[in-house]
């Protein structure tokens, strides 16, 4: 990120002690810097407004493009709003507590069923994920490396024989929305190894419960105190 340049002050700087209280001339110098500011301003946009965190609307259509990632993406079926009890994939309030519970308001002009286009933010995430993938390598640490970027986590485990030969498991340490979660089981943007089943999971880092020695891992719980133990990791299906 640049910082922009004051350039009415870095110019009055410059101006000779002799000719510091000179009012005609300082005003003379700030009519013809104002168009220096101008440019000021167009370039900062230019150089600020083109990232993936601060680009927005045909801004971020310019960068999906660049790395071949489409807009218009998700069955609208397969994702989850916030709505009543009952409703088809209706989600509750969110809390501050538990970011994996709720869903996000859904806008009057966004379809329900068939594709539609991603708001900025989710479009953000999926430019993320396919910059990666389209130089990753899919080896365990890179792959963890890769979940935890996109997810945010602390943590993640990947286990290459889970469950025998043709099969691995990916622990995710972060209890993942439901969206998340869509993400992962109905997108290409995680690498996957050609024929063989990966299994998902998710599992709270700071209450994961585990064997002696596994980073961040708790033991059984207690009837006595309901403080002690973790949880066990949940499928991601």
């Amino acid at each position: 990120m640049s910082e922009p340049i004051d350039h009415e002050e870095l110019a009055l700087s410059r101006v000779i002690t002799q000719y510091s209280e000179s009012v005609k001339l300082l005003d003379y110098i700030k009519s013809v810097i104002s168009q220096s500011a101008d440019l000021e301003t167009a370039w900062q946009a230019i150089l600020n407004e083109r990232w993936i965190d601060t680009a927005v609307g045909s801004q971020l259509d310019i960068l999906g493009e660049i790395v071949g990632q489409p807009r218009v993406l998700i069955d609208a079926t397969a994702l989850f709003y916030f709505g009543y009890l009952g409703a088809v994939g209706a989600q509750s309030y969110g809390t501050v507590g538990d970011p994996s519970i709720g869903g996000r308001f859904k806008s009057l002009d966004e379809p329900t069923t068939g594709n539609r286009t991603l708001i900025d933010d989710e479009y953000r995430f999926f430019i993320r994920a396919r910059i990666i993938k389209n130089s990753i390598i899919p080896t365990s640490d890179n792959m963890a490396e890769f979940l935890n970027f996109l997810f945010q986590t602390p943590v993640t485990y990947v286990y290459d024989e889970y469950t025998g030969g043709m099969s691995y498991g990916i622990f995710i340490g972060k209890l993942l929305t439901a969206n998340d979660k869509v993400f992962i089981m109905n997108t290409d943007l995680i690498p996957k190894v050609a024929a063989v089943r990966v299994n998902y999971f998710e599992f709270d880092p700071d209450s994961n419960k585990g064997y002696l020695g596994v980073p961040t891992s708790k033991g059984y719980g207690s009837v006595y105190d309901p403080n002690v133990g973790g949880k066990y990791a949940s499928v991601i299906s």
